[in-house]
C-alpha cells in the first residue's frame, strides 16, 4: 500500500498563517474531491416516497456531539461537475450513466477539528433500487478505481479545479489514489483514498482524503474524511464508521 512521506509535523502547523491556509484549503478540497470520485449529474427531482426516505436518512446522518470534545461544524460542502466523466468511465469499463448517476441526498454539516486538522462530512443517498446503489458502490471497488481515478485527478482540468480551492499562487502536487486497509473502517465498506502535497502561501501541506462508502438496500452512506500533515486517526475512523453504519 502507498505510505505518503513527509507526515511529520513541521513548526509550521503551529502558526496562525498554516491554520488559516488550511482552514480555506481543506474545506474546498472536500468540495471538488468528492464531486470528482462520485458525483457528477443533476439529481431529479425526488418523489414523495423519496423525499420520506430522505427525511429519514437525514436522522441517521452523523452530528457533532459524535465527535471528540472542541470540534466545531460549519456549513456543508457542496458538489461540482466531474472533469471529463466519459474518460473516467472508459478507464473504470463501466456506463457513463453510473458516473454521471447522482440521486437525491442528504448531508450532515461539515465537523472540523481545532485549526481543521481533520475534518468529517457524512451523506446518504437514496437510489432508485438496490442494485443502482450497489452500481454506484462498485465504481469504488472496481480494481482499477485507483489508477483510473489518479489519471482522472491529475488531468489539467481537475488540477486546475481543485488549485482554485486554494487560492491562484497554490502549487499542487501529484495526486495519488489508493485504498487504506478496511480494517481502518469496517469489514463491509469500500474506501477511495487520496493522498497529494500543496504548497499555498509560502506553506507545504500533505493532504489525505478517505471517502468510505457502504450500502444498505437502495440506500448508500458515504463518509469523507480528511486530514491534514497526519493520517485520519484509525481510532476515530472506527468509532465514525461504526456510528453511522448502527444508525443506516
Amino acid at each position: 500500500m502507498f505510505s505518503p512521506k513527509g507526515w511529520a509535523r513541521s513548526e509550521a502547523t503551529r502558526s496562525g498563517r498554516w491554520a488559516r491556509a488550511t482552514r480555506v484549503g481543506t474545506r474546498g478540497i472536500v468540495t471538488c474531491v468528492v464531486a470528482l470520485a462520485t458525483y457528477a449529474g443533476t439529481a431529479g427531482a425526488a418523489s414523495a416516497s423519496t423525499r420520506a426516505e430522505l427525511a429519514k436518512a437525514k436522522k441517521a446522518l452523523l452530528v457533532l456531539s459524535d465527535m471528540p470534545k472542541a470540534w466545531t461544524a460549519s456549513a456543508s460542502s457542496g458538489n461540482e461537475p466531474t472533469p471529463n466523466p466519459a474518460q473516467l468511465a472508459r478507464c473504470l469499463g463501466v456506463p457513463l450513466s453510473v458516473i454521471n448517476d447522482n440521486p437525491p441526498a442528504v448531508s450532515s454539516r461539515t465537523f472540523n477539528s481545532k485549526q481543521d486538522l481533520q475534518t468529517v462530512e457524512d451523506q446518504i443517498q437514496v437510489f432508485p433500487t438496490a442494485k443502482a446503489a450497489q452500481a454506484d458502490l462498485a465504481v469504488a471497488a472496481n480494481r482499477k478505481a485507483p489508477k483510473c481515478f489518479t489519471t482522472a485527478f491529475n488531468s489539467p482540468a481537475s488540477r486546475s479545479q481543485l488549485e482554485s480551492s486554494f487560492g491562484s499562487n497554490a502549487a499542487l502536487g501529484t495526486l495519488v489514489v489508493t485504498r487504506t486497509p478496511v480494517s481502518d473502517y469496517g469489514p463491509h465498506t469500500v474506501n477511495i483514498t487520496i493522498y497529494f502535497p500543496v504548497t499555498t502561501n509560502g506553506v507545504a501541506i500533505n493532504i489525505e482524503i478517505a471517502e468510505v462508502g457502504f450500502v444498505k438496500g437502495n440506500e448508500e452512506q458515504l463518509l469523507t474524511l480528511t486530514s491534514v500533515q497526519s493520517p485520519f486517526p484509525v481510532s476515530l475512523s472506527r468509532h465514525l464508521t461504526a456510528l453511522a453504519d448502527e444508525r443506516f
